[in-house]
């Protein structure tokens, strides 16, 4: 995390797709990666470093919630994880801009909770250095979009915009000089997550983002745990073709609900472990191993729902077992890979 002296710091937040990357792409002038599909396309917090109005400046790209490779669980630990490493380091933010896309038609449950988690990692005394930026306002009829601009400052954004955060439009890049000038000019801030886990010394699943983390995983729980009592209820009233439709979404459920205890354990447990490998000067290594774990969970995954597509009850069984012996198999391997990286740490 090398920087110049007096860098400034700015990050861009917003759900995946808003446009971050090509937002930093046009201000920094710099070779970003933009996504066109339905993925995403920022996996980490990524630094582009520019010059603007003649000042150093690291803008940050931050990976969305919601997002389609990986858990919010990990989502909110590689942002944590990153500003809290930026404040030990000296470093505070000069800004922050929260990109909403100005043609959504409506306010998406992805939408709503991003902003949430935003509001939970920044805090209210850094509001005065946060912009609430509406963008792509040159591919929509300006009378639907000024009326989705009064919609978000009377309902979504009202009591951000009542606490001091600062409501912009993105049109082009003159709209983007204009806007980094200003927050530049801003005494800088630290975010709450960034007090709450350097200075305070919390665990990130007892800051304020990582228990609404857990608040949206118990819902989920509970709206799972209905779904399977009402499907297990219903169960025996159905006639003998919808047997098979309703166990694989049981299973499904229960899947589901098995992965988020999973997540809710691996928030508490994860920030013990890129300590210590940050400790020892081996957190890339750590990163790869962990990246190799989950493209195994994912892969086990996409195997079991291939093997839920069999009509046959015995076929259906066969690919499950093959499915398992087979990521059994990789989990030892990956076992002995993890103690032998531990065991060079000196951990358990």
């Amino acid at each position: 995390m090398t920087r110049e002296k007096g860098t400034k710091i700015v990050i861009v937040m917003g759900i995946i797709g808003a446009g971050k990357s090509y937002l930093i792409k046009e201000i920094s002038g710099r070779d970003v990666k933009v996504g066109h599909s339905l993925g995403s396309c920022t996996q980490d917090v990524e630094e582009v470093r520019c010059q603007i109005d003649g000042q150093s400046v690291m803008i940050l790209d931050t990976p969305g919630f919601d997002d389609t490779n990986r858990s919010d669980t990990e989502v909110l630990t590689d942002i944590a994880e990153y500003l809290s490493s930026l404040y030990k380091a000296g470093y505070r933010i000069s800004g922050i801009i929260y990109l909403h896309n100005i043609t959504d038609t409506r306010m998406r449950g992805s939408s709503l909770k991003n902003m949430q988690m935003f509001a939970k990692l920044c805090g209210e005394k850094s509001y005065r250095n946060v912009v609430l930026l509406t963008g792509r306002w040159d591919t929509i009829d300006q009378a639907d979009a000024v009326e989705k601009e009064n919609d978000l400052k009377k309902k979504i954004w009202k009591e951000y915009l009542d606490a001091g955060c600062q409501l912009d439009r993105y049109w082009d890049k003159n709209d983007l000089v204009r806007i980094f000038k200003t927050i530049l000019q801003k005494p800088p801030v630290v975010l709450d997550i960034q007090r709450e886990m350097a200075v305070e010394g919390k665990a990130l699943d007892k800051t304020a983002a990582g228990e609404q983390v857990n608040i949206e995983l118990s819902d989920l729980k509970k709206k799972f745990e209905s779904e399977l009592a009402e499907i297990d209820a219903s169960y025996n009233n159905q006639i003998m073709q919808m047997r098979d439709q309703m166990d694989e979404e049981r299973l499904k459920l229960q899947h589901k609900l098995k992965r988020l205890e999973t997540d809710k354990l691996m928030m508490v447990d994860q920030h013990r472990r890129v300590e210590e490998a940050s400790k020892a000067g081996m957190l890339e290594q750590f990163r790869k191993l962990e990246q190799k774990r989950e493209e195994q969970r994912v892969e086990y995954e996409r195997e079991l729902e291939r093997a839920m597509t069999e009509k046959d009850e015995n076929l259906r069984e066969s690919a499950r077992l093959d499915a398992l012996v087979k990521f059994n198999r990789v989990q030892r391997s990956y076992r002995n890979e993890e103690q032998g990286f531990w065991g060079i740490i000196g951990q358990p």
